[in-house]
């Protein structure tokens, strides 16, 4: 998708207006959600090496081909989570209107749409945090219990956020991740928040 897609006009009210669009750079870092999956991968190959290094020093020889297929296992899992979020920022568009946020997601594996997902939020609170590489913003625009979701339409999908681990209540901020304009785009927000003082768009059904 270009700048000012016009693709981007279904979802949209007749008279709203596209004021940016972009997208996530796709690079990895350590700060990133797919470190569980290195980690792990890590640890069993670490584990398999400690074990094969043990059975020789006690002089013992166990099956070669099986350990060889674990430890294929192991970099499997330690690679899934890495290939899976470039697949994912590589499908990840952003567009910022005078009414809304929206971020869709259309990841492809050799030319093959996974899935298709667009949301929206209306734009209730800005902030300007680094994001996890160097030289890369992200912009929050609103919590994860105000989102959107389409489906033949707007619904509302938001709910009440996500339960942690721990089974605490989580709202996590969402918005425009990996952007080199930051500032721009948060000063652009911030013009919306202003300017619709609360209000949502037309297509959107309120639910509180």
């Amino acid at each position: 998708m270009s700048v000012h897609d016009e693709s981007w006009r279904p979802y949209l009210d007749p008279e709203e207006v596209i004021l940016w669009q972009g997208r996530p750079r796709p690079g990895w870092s350590w700060r990133a959600g797919e470190n569980g999956t290195i980690l792990l991968g890590a640890f069993i190959l670490g584990f398999l090496i400690f074990a094969v290094a043990d059975s020789l020093a006690a002089g013992q020889s166990g099956p070669i081909g099986g350990l060889v297929v674990f430890a294929l296992i192991a970099l499997v899992i330690g690679a899934s989570g890495p290939l899976a979020m470039a697949v994912i920022r590589q499908g990840t568009w952003y567009t910022l209107t005078d009414r809304r946020a929206l971020i869709a997601h259309w990841p492809t594996v050799a030319g093959i749409t996974l899935y298709r997902g667009v949301d929206c939020y209306p734009i209730t609170e800005v902030a300007l945090v680094p994001a996890d590489l160097r030289g890369m913003q992200t912009v929050q625009v609103a919590r994860l219990s105000n989102r959107y979701t389409f489906h033949d339409g707007w619904r509302y999908a938001g709910g009440r956020g996500r339960d942690s681990s721990q089974g605490r209540h989580r709202d996590p901020p969402v918005g425009f991740e990996r952007v080199t304009d930051g500032p721009h785009v948060a000063e652009l927000c911030r013009q919306v928040q202003q300017t619709r003082c609360g209000k949502l768009p037309d297509n959107l059904t309120p639910t509180r």
